[in-house]
């Protein structure tokens, strides 16, 4: 946009004004940087002949375009900083109607508090777009009430006629503060009881939900399947308010430090997770979306919690995943997911971001109740039968866990040992039995267990583990080292001489101590604690001889 129309828009010429506005908008629609602007001032004079438009009352006709034009603008961040004001961010709030629910106790008839449908959502994304560019405007956001509007409007929607739009942007504009503004989270959490109206939020779209059979078929779902059936506009919304609540549980207290309202909170907030884990959506990359935010709010969710994950079992219900007389749908739906990540977690680059948070929640949910353990210990660890191969190798659960052992991100490779381990009851022999003792040995070290023994003894005495003939059959040939049978293996001191012998033994003694002498490697032993220490010399390891493991 050159001068002359800027002027054009400064003057308020309604005509010359249309024109130039919808030149803009066709023009730059897919536009994002605008660097022209930047001489002579046209930046500041451009936004300044905008909200000027905006705030004149005899051009209440242009000023859905006026907006659409400083939303566009709005996407680039040069200058934005310097550019941007209180004034402008109140007039952006108001236009977006979010002061008109600030006093829904005074006698203001509904409809005429509900803002006008185009000029709000572009207000909206406005504010979308500058809070996520800008400080400045994210600081003007705190100042203003803001967040009193955006949680008043959370009770309101139903008095909305086009909700679903107004609640997609809203959330996102929440999304954005509360994540990059501390304070307004804060505000929004503890002040403004925001959570309570976010839980609402999610059971009235979940009530709301169509379980039509032909829109469930059409979401991918079954005929006659009781769970809700999510359209797209309705995940949307559900994943930014996910989103949000991932905010604001972020920085929750310990498990043990739960105070009545927080507890309040995750009672009511439980079974909306669970039945948001078993809805059809209508294709599997949305599933996928939901099901992670989901995972993300439960990562903050205090153990203690999670046995409501899996409620109990009624006769006539339909479920397709019983366990000890518990639904176990959303337990399934979390394994479901956990395969989908490690089928897309194709290096370690991007491990710690895929499944840190799955795996920290299925460890949170095999610890924290007996029947989640056993239902994941079937799926994940189930009876072993062959045992030809090593358990990294294959591709069943067990064995892409097993790989994960030996990852150099340590923060994933420590999840999955510890999510194994409580699978096993925390018995080192059971462990050792499904993943190894090559791949649980760096585990076991950590937790001082190399001489055998167990953790803390906090499970069951009645044993679960009922191995299979197959099993039986072949343990005798079971290299406890790999976890599987090897070959016979062919004598290499077949055919030579003693003296042959003896020359290939002292080269391999040479080799071994020039490695130490060079600090390549450095001897070990298991001390009394379950750790290794080491030793200052060989000689030291048969004085001390290491004690076996135990099963």
């Amino acid at each position: 946009m050159n001068e002359e129309e800027i002027k054009v828009l400064s003057i308020g010429d309604k005509s010359g004004v249309i024109q130039i506005l919808k030149k803009f908008l066709n023009d730059n629609e897919n536009v994002f940087t605008f660097p022209n602007l930047s001489m002579n001032n046209n930046r500041v004079s451009l936004w300044a002949a905008l909200f000027q438009l905006i705030q004149e009352p005899s051009l209440e006709s242009v000023h859905a375009m006026c907006l659409s034009a400083l939303r566009i603008l709005s996407r680039d961040k040069l200058e934005v900083d310097a550019i941007v004001c209180e004034k402008w961010i109140i007039t952006l709030i108001e236009k977006a109607g979010l002061f008109n629910f600030l006093n829904i106790d005074d006698e203001t008839k509904p409809a005429e508090r509900i803002p006008k449908k185009e000029e709000a959502i572009e207000a909206l994304k406005c504010l979308c777009n500058l809070a996520l560019n800008s400080e400045v405007s994210r600081a003007l956001c705190a100042h203003t009430s803001i967040a009193q509007g955006l949680v008043a409007r959370l009770r309101s929607y139903k008095d909305i006629p086009y909700k679903d739009d107004i609640m997609l942007f809203d959330m996102k504009l929440l999304f954005i503060l509360t994540a990059l503004r501390q304070d307004i989270s804060a505000k929004i959490k503890n002040e403004l009881h925001g959570m309570d109206y976010l839980i609402s939020c999610l059971n009235e779209i979940i009530t709301e939900a169509s379980v039509d059979p032909d829109v469930a078929g059409a979401c991918g779902g079954v005929t006659g399947d009781s769970h809700c059936f999510l359209q797209d506009n309705q995940q949307a919304i559900i994943c930014e308010i996910l989103k949000i609540q991932f905010n604001l549980t972020l920085q929750n207290s310990l498990d043990d430090q739960v105070d009545e309202e927080e507890e309040a909170i995750y009672l009511r907030l439980m079974p909306v997770l669970t039945t948001l884990l078993s809805a059809h959506v209508s294709s599997e990359q949305k599933l996928h979306e939901l099901r992670n935010n989901i995972v993300n709010v439960l990562v903050s969710v205090p153990s203690k919690f999670y046995p409501y994950l899996t409620p109990d079992y009624n006769e006539g219900e339909k479920a397709q995943y019983v366990y000890d007389t518990k639904n176990m749908e959303s337990l399934q739906s979390l394994i479901q997911f956990l395969l989908h990540r490690l089928t897309i977690t194709t290096s370690t680059s991007n491990q710690n971001e895929y499944l840190c948070p799955i795996l920290t929640v299925l460890n949170k949910s095999a610890r924290s109740c007996r029947a989640h353990r056993k239902y994941l210990r079937q799926e994940v660890l189930p009876p072993l039968r062959d045992v030809s191969s090593p358990p990294e190798k294959g591709s069943t659960l067990r064995n892409q866990l097993c790989r994960l052992l030996t990852t150099p991100i340590t923060a994933i490779r420590d999840l999955v040992a510890e999510f194994l381990f409580i699978l096993c009851k925390e018995k080192v022999g059971r462990m050792v039995k499904y993943t190894g003792f090559g791949n649980a040995a760096g585990h076991l070290a950590q937790k001082g267990l190399l001489s055998g023994g167990r953790g803390p003894v906090v499970y069951s005495s009645s044993s679960e583990d009922s191995d299979t003939e197959e099993y039986l059959e072949a343990q005798p040939h079971i290299d406890p080292v790999v976890g599987c049978t090897r070959p016979p293996r062919v004598n290499p001191f077949e055919g030579m001489t003693e003296e042959q012998k003896e020359y290939e033994a002292m080269k391999l003694v040479n080799l071994f101590d020039k490695m130490v002498s060079t600090g390549v490697v450095k001897p070990a032993r298991v001390g009394p604690d379950g750790r290794p220490q080491p030793v200052e010399h060989v000689l030291e390891m048969r004085e001390h001889p290491p004690n076996r493991p135990q099963s």
